[in-house]
């Protein structure tokens, strides 16, 4: 196990590998149209793999396990505040402005068809949205227990595939997040080994 590896300079190159990745993500995000919220798991999971304890691995895990919780759950709350949840518009604005290009280049694939579909049917795009909001929102459960992980993990994939597929946002690198989600099951008792919860 990664944990009980230590090495003297394994912050260092764990910050070093964070600081690189935190430079290179502005610069990329700076030239590009790629989101730097892409890159944050290369930015905190190595935060992980520094502890040179169980303990430290288990601190560690839960607090990137929260910080990836709470950027889920602003997303949700600032569709809620600005009043996008409530604009029945709004995802068939969104459609149109993500796919333009692909909509003019390949005005006879069925992807395209489908688009066209969801724009004419206002409704039915709109269902799409409220249903990612809710994905997003229902993370929060997170924050207050972790009995129901497992769940909210098949939730963070169904929502990370069904946005590749509708959206073609290319967040995969997110499902190293899913780590968190999994080895939060278990727990840290005084002997320091770990042991499921009820």
């Amino acid at each position: 196990m990664a944990v009980l590896l230590n090495f003297k300079i394994k912050k260092g190159i764990t910050f070093i590998t964070i600081g690189f990745t935190i430079v290179y993500a502005i610069f990329f995000s700076s030239v590009s149209y790629i989101s730097m919220q892409g890159y944050m798991s290369w930015i905190l999971i190595p935060l992980i793999l520094s502890s040179t304890t169980i303990q430290g691995f288990y601190y560690y895990l839960h607090v990137v396990r929260i910080i990836f919780i709470l950027m889920f759950v602003a997303a949700a709350v600032q569709k809620l505040y600005s009043g996008a949840i409530f604009n029945t518009d709004q995802m068939s604005g969104i459609l149109l402005k993500q796919h333009a290009v692909y909509l003019v280049s390949n005005a006879e694939d069925w992807f395209t068809k489908f688009i066209y579909f969801l724009v004419q049917h206002k409704i039915t795009a709109f269902a799409f949205y409220i249903m990612g909001t809710l994905a997003e929102l229902i993370l929060v459960i997170g924050l207050f227990t972790r009995r129901y992980d497992r769940i909210l993990l098949v939730v963070f994939c169904a929502f990370l595939f069904a946005d590749y597929f509708l959206m073609q946002i290319y967040y995969f690198i997110w499902l190293a997040f899913t780590g968190c989600f999994y080895f939060s099951y278990f727990s840290l008792d005084d002997k320091m080994e770990y042991k499921k919860l009820l």
